[in-house]
């Protein structure tokens, strides 16, 4: 049983956190407890705040007043409060009714508060701050715990200064201002904020989101002009630590408590996960309590200031991050302007050498990222999944992105923060993809030109492949040959080339003694700094050499130069980007899609492409030349050859045709492949560059775009598939998908597991798309109820459900998806007072006055003297109170009547169950001197290890030791208190045995049971007649207690033994059959009859159980008819619209009304004569034309 307990004080300032479920604790004030502890297992070092500025902020508003001087006032200086007010740029909060609430709060970061990041908050005219479950769940109770906190409230709550007011009669308001100060701007009031956490709780100290309230004159129920209070609340976080600072204007808390019902007034707080913290005055007396201005809290210097520690656990706040990195984040507009678009498949991005595979991929998919960054140092991130496209991203900081995406898109689990970080960083498709054109130099040398046509040279000495230029950059690849052996052929042994943009880069390829690649980056031998899979990666500004098959340079991200070196020669492929077509030079032709001006002589003169074998020699010894970058600074020819002439392969073919047939056999008709091997004898050699070349133009098909280099996703936009596209849908796990011939596909939801749907769309080139669906599940009562604007991804799937308790609901009605009908008593109760499901809080206690809810006794100064509300006022069960300030009657209503009299029906109503009772037997055994702790955990002990369980909201059952017990309905609770508190030892004198029964659920989750007989008795039915409730036996507290089973599970059963036998019922196996309880099987156990109105149906909904539903919620009014539900049933006054007079009982009957059919017979009437008095004119005027002098 928990227990607030004050045997160890210590200071209010001070929050350890707890170690155990359940701690409260409650300190007493005294000035001996200076020193304070660490916060949280350590002590942080402390930080320099200004000592005497902490309180300094803050005026006093409104008259100044002369303290009263109650107990323990002390000589220190009261604390100021922050200033408030419309002037204070304050927002005025206030109904003036006898309860309110304030707006909901919504900090963006979310507010730590025990061990849980809370979403919302408000406040209550009542000085609570109140953290809810979900957003249409906000209660005001104006009654506080008479106990204090115990740390497993229901409602998280700030009790700032907990007590029933009163704002309905126009005295006092509330005021709030919210501090969010992500940035650097802060303000003076979130300064001293910070100075006072600093000062007093040696706390290093930044807010990142700070809310200040104020009660001004506030009035204690029932309202009074005089006697109010007047306090503040400041709640600030950082996202990771989270504060409360309570402040009371001194000589502003008036209120005079001994005129007050209760006198229970509550300052601490309560996390409703077992941390909880009672402030020191909460056990003084009402004069000390009641007057926290006059008295300071261990630890500070000043009177009326309290501050509080909220969070009780570290974590890692992962919308912080989000948050922090997203305000930091320029437009996109000023960076992304030279992003390209992704491939269109993962084969084509492996082929792009502008994209390299990259760390960061989820799980089945595979992440590319840009080689190097534009020029504002962004790129763009691929993800593939299989060889489809799945989506891109933008990035900003080129390959330093993932973690801000993984705490935006993944961590936070809030789509909205990703829609943000997507604000930020635009998502890219491959819409406009066109793939890099590339260009080849392989074997004794065979080239193939930007436009694609092929040709052999065999010219020996430094050679320009490429020059190109543009307004931004320019690039040079030159090549030296080498004989190759001792054949008339050559080959390629070293490559050099120079990009210039802001900045000059050369790289320098060799080929090797041991047949490898030496490379030098601007002349200097360079060492791969890091490996990446089996890639060695060197990075640069201006460029990224990457050494695997090949070594390749990128230059800027768009120049891309792959050398790769067999058989003793290297090879070379050039990819270039868009920008530079139209004007190249060199041996890899003239770009510009038409191969016929590839062999263009820098004078301009251009050979035929079918030129001979000569003249196309003659063609490349004009592309040698003197450049700015020169092979040279590799080192010299070996033997430099004048007039060097190679052997043609006309001339080999002539020397010798059948070894040429049989070069070309083993070739397979590649003419790269006959000439390597019949110039220079080597087989091996020949069928090395057939390979290269296979290889070569294998990759440039892949690469190449479906259709004119757009991907076309209309497959996956809603519209009509093309023949040429075949779409499939996959999912894991997989569910009832339903693909329709007409492209429609159908799903089912049976539950909120996680799934992944994506689609893929395969076109006629065999590239892929993929689009992930998107699937937003709501759960709410009924569909207009749900917000779509805020849902959460199921673990990163497909699956969306909106956000837990954002349902708006309707009619009163609760819960996270608007499943509970209206409750009377989740408002709460006055002390002492019970409440009813159906009717609300019982009277107020004797001598008391109010609704049960709101109590006041014969001297609180009501207004209403000796009034009392008329007999029989309320009808139904209504309960009936005087308003405290008008005096007026007013009725407190069962939830089914909708008007103030509780006559008209028509709400939803959750009827009574009359399931058949089932009994538990329990032998336990009152030990000596036991308490009521020890008594609380052994019976514990025993329910928890049962197999009976009743109610869904009790499927487990916990030992918790020391906390009260939570099981069953009240007859177990009577009979077990009653056997323990009879026979308790005089230790535990005046301490009651506490145990908290459970709201009575409706039926949710029912099975039934089918069990054999043993000593005569179904072991599943009824107790036989005879056999008495409660207590029975000899003495040693058996007890057998009626339970109204909701849910029954298990394979245990007991059997009676004779009437007043001191031995519990023999307890044995038995083997029960259950098996479920249909809906159908459960309406015979649920009556609408409840209050006598005919015609409510039973109603059955899947997230609330059964509920009476009035026809009138179900459009029993045709028409617009209007309908009120009367105890003869549902009744229907029609009303008339346009020129329709509905009729009938439900105005079913549609009538023309009789003044429309008078109005249209008088409106046809009058357009008739209209006609013929134009006819007659026109008649007149024609004859008057004809006989102008008649």
């Amino acid at each position: 049983m928990a227990k607030a307990t004050g045997s160890t004080p210590s200071p209010s300032v001070t929050h350890d956190v707890p170690t155990a479920p359940g701690r409260v604790t409650s300190h007493d004030a005294s000035p001996a407890f200076a020193a304070m502890p660490s916060l949280a297992g350590g002590t942080p070092p402390a930080a320099t705040s200004p000592t005497g500025a902490a309180p300094a902020l803050g005026t006093q508003r409104g008259p100044a007043t002369t303290p009263r001087t109650p107990a323990h006032t002390t000589a220190s200086p009261a604390v100021s409060l922050y200033p408030f007010g419309a002037e204070g740029g304050d927002t005025e909060c206030i109904q003036r009714t006898v309860d309110f609430n304030s707006p909901l709060f919504k900090p963006e970061i979310g507010f730590p508060f025990g061990k849980a990041l809370r979403d919302s908050l408000y406040f209550t005219d009542n000085g609570q701050i109140i953290f809810p479950p979900t957003d249409n769940v906000v209660p005001s109770n104006p009654n506080p715990p008479a106990r204090g906190f115990s740390g497993r409230e229901a409602l998280p709550t700030v009790a700032v200064f907990w007590e029933d007011a009163d704002f309905s009669r126009g005295v006092g308001t509330t005021w709030y201002q919210e501090y969010p100060t992500l940035g650097s701007t802060r303000d003076p009031l979130v300064r001293d904020v910070e100075a006072k956490i600093e000062k007093y709780l040696k706390t290093p100290y930044t807010a990142r989101w700070t809310l200040k309230v104020t009660w001004e004159k506030a009035p204690a129920y029932p309202s009074q002009q005089d006697d109010t209070s007047t306090y503040q609340a400041v709640l600030s976080t950082d996202g990771n630590q989270s504060f409360a600072l309570l402040l009371y204007q001194d000589g502003g808390m008036r209120w005079d408590y001994a005129g007050l019902a209760a006198g229970n007034v509550l300052i601490g707080f309560s996390s409703g996960d077992g941390y909880a913290q009672n402030n020191e005055l909460t056990q003084k007396p009402p004069a000390v309590k009641y007057r926290p201005d006059q008295h300071r809290s261990s630890g500070t210097d000043v009177r009326g200031l309290w501050l509080y520690r909220l969070d009780s656990r570290g974590r890692v706040n992962y919308r912080l991050r989000c948050l922090a990195w997203l305000q930091a984040q320029p437009a996109p507009a000023t960076w992304s302007t030279e992003l390209p678009p992704c491939p269109c498949s993962r084969p084509q991005a492996e082929l792009d050498p502008r994209y390299r595979r990259s760390r960061g991929a989820e799980r089945g998919a595979e992440v590319l990222r840009t080689v190097s960054p534009s020029r504002a140092g962004a790129g763009v991130r691929c993800v593939y999944r299989g060889t489809s496209f799945l989506e891109g991203w933008q990035e900003r900081a080129w390959n330093k992105e993932l973690e801000a995406f993984e705490w935006c898109c993944r961590r936070v689990g809030k789509p909205r923060f990703c829609t943000r970080f997507a604000e930020k960083r635009p998502r890219t498709g491959c819409e406009g993809y066109v793939p890099p054109t590339p260009a080849s130099a392989f074997g004794d040398p065979h080239i193939t030109t930007l436009d694609g046509l092929t040709y052999t040279f065999n010219g020996l000495g430094d050679f320009v492949l490429l020059q190109v230029s543009d307004a931004q950059s320019s690039f040079v690849l030159q090549g030296r040959t080498a004989r190759t052996g001792t054949a008339q052929a050559t080959n390629f042994v070293a490559f050099a080339a120079q990009y210039v943009s802001s900045t000059t880069t050369t790289v320098e390829w060799t080929l090797g003694s041991q047949g490898d690649i030496q490379v030098l980056l601007n002349y200097q031998t360079i060492q791969f700094s890091y490996s990446q899979g089996e890639q060695e990666v060197h990075y640069s500004p201006g460029v990224l050499l990457v050494n695997a098959a090949s070594v390749t340079a990128t230059f800027d991200g768009t120049v891309s130069i792959s050398i790769s070196a067999s058989a003793g020669l290297l090879s070379a492929v050039c990819s270039l980007p868009d920008r530079y077509r139209n004007s190249t030079k060199g041996l890899l032709g003239v770009w510009d899609n038409n191969p016929a001006d590839d062999f263009q002589m820098p004078n301009g003169t251009i050979i035929p492409v079918n030129s001979s074998e000569e003249e196309i020699f003659s063609y490349g010894m004009t592309c040698k030349g003197d450049l700015d970058i020169s092979l040279g600074k590799t080192g010299p020819l070996a033997t430099p050859e004048k007039n060097f002439t190679p052997i043609f392969l006309s001339r080999l073919r002539q020397e010798n045709e059948s070894q040429y047939q049989r070069a070309a056999s083993q070739c397979r008709g590649s003419k790269e492949c006959v000439y390597d091997t019949l110039s220079t004898g080597d087989v091996t050699l020949g069928l090395a560059t057939q390979s290269l070349v296979e290889d070569f133009q294998e990759k440039k098909t892949a690469g190449q775009p479906g259709q004119d280099g757009h991907r076309t996703d209309s497959g996956l936009q809603g519209e009509p598939l093309q023949e040429d596209r075949d779409v499939t849908p996959t999912a894991c796990p997989p569910p009832p998908l339903a693909p329709a011939e007409n492209g429609t596909l159908t799903w089912e939801p049976r539950g909120t597991a996680p799934l992944s749907v994506t689609l893929q769309a395969v076109g006629s080139q065999h590239l892929a798309a993929l689009l992930q669906l998107s699937f937003t599940l709501c759960s709410c009562r009924t569909s207009h109820e749900c917000d779509y604007n805020d849902t959460a991804t199921v673990n990163g799937s497909s699956l969306q459900v909106t956000a837990w308790g954002t349902c708006r609901c309707d009619d009163g009605y609760s819960g996270p998806f608007c499943q509970h009908p209206p409750d009377p008593c989740a408002q709460g109760c006055f002390p002492g007072v019970g409440c009813d499901l159906l009717t609300g809080c019982d009277p107020c206690p004797p001598g008391l006055t109010g609704d049960g809810r709101h109590c006041e006794g014969p001297g609180c100064g009501t207004a209403c003297g000796s009034q009392s509300c008329p007999e029989g006022f309320c009808s139904n069960g209504g309960r009936c109170h005087l308003h405290p300030s008008s005096c007026t009657p007013t009725c407190v209503c069962p939830p089914a009547f909708t008007d103030h009299r509780c006559l008209v029906a028509g709400g939803d109503f959750r009827p009574p169950a009359n399931l058949p009772r089932r009994s538990v037997c329990l032998r336990v055994r009152a030990l000596q001197n036991a308490t009521a702790g020890e008594v609380n955990a052994t019976v514990s002990a025993i329910l928890g290890s049962l197999e009976v369980k009743a109610f869904q909201s009790n499927t487990n059952i916990t030992r918790i030791s020391g906390s009260v017990i939570r099981f069953l309905n009240e007859e177990l609770v009577g009979a077990i208190v009653s056997a323990f508190n009879g026979r308790r030892g005089q230790r535990d004198v005046g301490t009651h045995l506490l145990i908290e029964h459970l709201h009575l659920d409706n039926v949710t989750d029912v099975v039934k049971r089918e069990c054999p007989r043993h000593c005569g008795v179904p072991t599943a039915h009824p107790l036989p007649p005879g056999v008495p409730w409660g207590l029975w036996g000899g003495g040693e507290g058996s007890v057998v207690i009626p339970i109204q089973g909701i849910r029954l599970w298990g394979t245990w059963g007991c059997c009676p033994k004779t009437h007043g036998h001191p031995e519990l019922w023999a307890t044995q196996p038995n083997p029960c059959h259950l098996s479920p309880v249909t809906v159908a099987e459960l309406r015979h156990y649920f009556s609408c009859a409840l209050y006598g109105y005919e015609g409510y149906q039973l109603d059955y909904v899947g997230t609330s159980g059964f509920l009476c539903i009035s026809p009138c919620k179900k459009g029993y009014c045709q028409h617009g008819g209007r309908c009120q539900h009367l105890p003869e049933g549902p009744t229907c006054s029609c009303t008339p619209f346009s020129i329709f007079s509905p009729a009938g009982a439900r105005c079913e009957q549609l009538a023309v009304s009789l003044a429309a059919f008078l109005g249209i017979l008088l409106g046809a009437l009058a357009l008739l004569c209209l006609l013929l008095a134009a006819a007659c004119l026109a008649l007149r005027l024609r004859r008057r034309h004809r006989d102008p002098w008649g």
